[in-house]
């Protein structure tokens, strides 16, 4: 329908076309013509016009329900690593929980798999292998699909060649094959070939070639034989030697003291392993938050004759001062609290510099400590520390001042020895006899440690033995004794995680001496506690006198298991049964008073180690003896 504002528009537009086509000279019939036609485009515009807006409505995109619920079968398989890595690759097996959205949608994902299941073959050595599938609908929304293997026979390495192209004029090591890792004669496993590859471009790198990378390979199949030739060829690069170490990011460390820790010397010819344990014998000074060693990306000139390559080290440092506290709780002691400083670079060279404060009912301890590492030797370091400290327990009283300085040193990533001397003045008080104990001593050990966690190891073997002659005054009277301490842990997990370790310590300890009088109570031998056996007092377990206090001996046995289970993350349990003895003299006796006890313990996995608290009951409990010890500290107990 027209409306008053259509003909208004048509009532001007009439007239401009009419004086325009009168110009023109155009004729009555074009002019009626064209005169119509701007009507109908005027009223199909004007309706167009009057006409509601129609605003396109969003697309609505839905996830159509699941319509197919399927089970996988896998038939004929020919080995049972083909058949887990098929469950762990194949879409098929991966997404069966969630079905498929329609049966297209299955033959679709089943069709890719069987491509990907005979590359898994392939992967094994069937080169000749193929795979089939079927989809078997049934009642309802349900399939099974099955994948049908034809394996044919596995294939052979009948021979794998390395060729090596150098762009130097350097000659070539001789690379084995075999002793590579290469299959050579057996199965035709693609993993096992590209490990042999790997472990040939390592080799090179590690020869002086820094630079050795792999290219590609070829292979021939020979389907008659059930043969597989393979040549792989790897790029050499030119050979090198180490050049200048520079360093970049350092603030307080001294440069000088950083070089000490090289594995190699400069114009030694390069070997990637060194450069791996230079970065991390400097990760392990604990002065970096970040080590980083590394060569030029661009190779060298290649027409020079063995070039030097430059080593740059990038380092962050860490925080070198730290402030600590500890608390802990013993039923037998009490509660006590520990603080500390340390300074990691105290000279500029890692020396650590260390202060602490203990303090508790029964023992209170103060002393400050240095160890500068790497002196006069690589791997041995030089500790040096002053301590004061008193005890008041049920087997003495005493106030001990101690001087000491001695050496240690790595001998490998397990062994470690030492030899120190130390000058002791004690002030004693034993069963209401005061006594003075003037004594110098050469303490030396060699310990080994295969753990794989300094807190809470879960695997290895820990092993120490010291010795230590004395000679000096006791009690105004000349004295002599040697005492030896063996100490020993091991550690096994039994699973793959370490969530279930199993822990076992022994100690045995003897002190040589004229007689048990002659040595000061501050050095006799006991057991007993959160740190020997737990579920007795300190020092609680061996000889008693009238007053029911420890007396001390020259022969220490203890013996303890324990059962550790990780609940999760940050929590975990254990169960342990610990026993000791402890005998005046050096002989079987101390097999006839052996103390047993068993408890139970919390873990919380902190950032800084276990906490850890335990309860223990012993087991044969004397009339002097507690129903129930109580632990907490942090660390595990052994």
């Amino acid at each position: 329908m027209i409306q008053a504002a259509d003909i208004w528009r048509i009532s001007i537009a009439k007239p401009l076309v009419s004086f325009y086509l009168h110009l023109c000279g155009m004729s009555q019939l074009l002019y009626l013509t064209i005169c119509v036609s701007t009507l109908a485009v005027t009223v199909f515009v004007a309706g167009c016009l009057d006409k509601e807006t129609v605003r396109p409505q969003p697309v609505r995109i839905t996830q159509p329900d699941k319509v197919i619920d399927y089970k996988v079968k896998l038939e004929n398989s020919p080995s049972d690593k083909v058949t887990r890595n098929a469950r762990r690759s194949l879409l098929t097996f991966r997404l069966r929980k969630e079905g498929a959205q329609g049966v297209i949608f299955l033959r679709r994902r089943v069709k890719h798999d069987e491509k990907k299941l005979t590359s898994i073959l392939h992967s094994q050595g069937y080169y000749s292998a193929s795979v089939s599938s079927g989809i078997a609908e049934s009642s309802g929304k349900a399939a099974n699909v099955t994948f049908t293997v034809h394996p044919g026979p596995v294939f052979k390495l009948a021979e794998h060649t390395l060729t090596l192209k150098n762009t130097g004029n350097v000659a070539l090591p001789v690379l084995d094959e075999a002793s590579l890792g290469s299959p050579v004669g057996a199965a035709a496993i693609a993993a096992e070939i590209k490990d042999a590859e790997t472990a040939a471009v390592d080799a090179l790198q590690s020869r002086g070639f820094p630079y050795a990378e792999y290219r590609g390979r070829a292979g021939q199949v020979d389907t008659d034989a059930a043969t597989l030739t393979v040549d792989s060829v790897i790029s050499t690069g030119s050979a090198c030697v180490f050049g200048a170490v520079h360093f970049e990011g350092l603030q307080t460390v001294k440069e000088d003291y950083l070089l000490k820790y090289m594995p190699w010397k400069q114009s030694d010819i390069f070997n990637r392993h060194s450069l791996i344990d230079y970065q991390r014998r400097l990760t392990a000074t604990n002065l970096f938050k970040s080590v980083s060693a590394r060569i030029p990306e661009m190779p060298p000139d290649a027409s020079e004759n063995l070039p030097a390559l430059p080593v740059t080290v990038l380092v962050e440092e860490r925080t070198h001062r730290r402030v600590a506290g500890g608390l802990r709780y013993d039923t037998d002691l009490g509660p006590s609290a520990r603080a500390s400083f340390l300074h990691r670079n105290f000279l500029g060279a890692n020396e650590n510099l260390r202060a602490w404060m203990e303090g508790g009912l029964v023992e209170q301890s103060v002393g400050v400590g240095l160890r500068k590492p790497e002196f006069l030797h690589p791997g041995q370091d030089l500790t040096a520390n002053l301590a004061l400290e008193r005890n008041e327990d049920d087997a003495f009283d005493a106030l001990t001042a101690s001087a000491y300085a001695g050496l240690n040193r790595r001998l490998n990533r397990e062994w470690r020895v030492g030899l120190g001397f130390l000058a002791e003045f004690g002030a004693i008080d034993d069963e209401g006899m005061d006594a003075d104990a003037y004594l110098l001593g050469l303490p030396a050990f060699a310990g080994y440690d295969s753990t794989d966690d300094l807190l809470d190891p879960t695997k290895g073997l820990r092993v120490k033995l010291e010795t230590e002659p004395n000679v000096g005054l006791f009690d105004k009277s000349d004295t002599y004794f040697l005492t030896v301490n063996a100490n020993g842990s091991v550690y096994k997990a039994l699973d793959n995680e370490g969530k279930y370790v199993l822990a076992g310590r022994a100690r045995a300890a003897s002190i040589l001496s004229r007689d048990l009088d002659s040595i000061p109570a501050t050095r006799r031998l006991y057991a007993g506690g959160g740190g020997s056996v737990r579920g007795y007092d300190k020092y609680g377990v061996g000889p008693l006198d009238s007053d029911n206090d420890p007396v001390g001996g020259r022969l220490a046995l203890e013996l303890e298991g324990e059962v550790r289970a990780r609940l999760n993350e940050k929590f975990g349990v254990t169960g342990f049964i610990s026993s000791g003895a402890v005998s005046t003299g050096i002989n079987s006796d101390v097999f006839h008073d052996v103390q047993v006890a068993a408890g139970a313990g919390f873990r919380y996995f902190s950032p800084a180690g276990p906490i850890r608290v335990d309860v223990a009951f012993p087991l044969n409990r004397r009339s002097v003896d507690d129903i129930v010890q109580v632990y907490f500290s942090i660390g595990q107990a052994f």
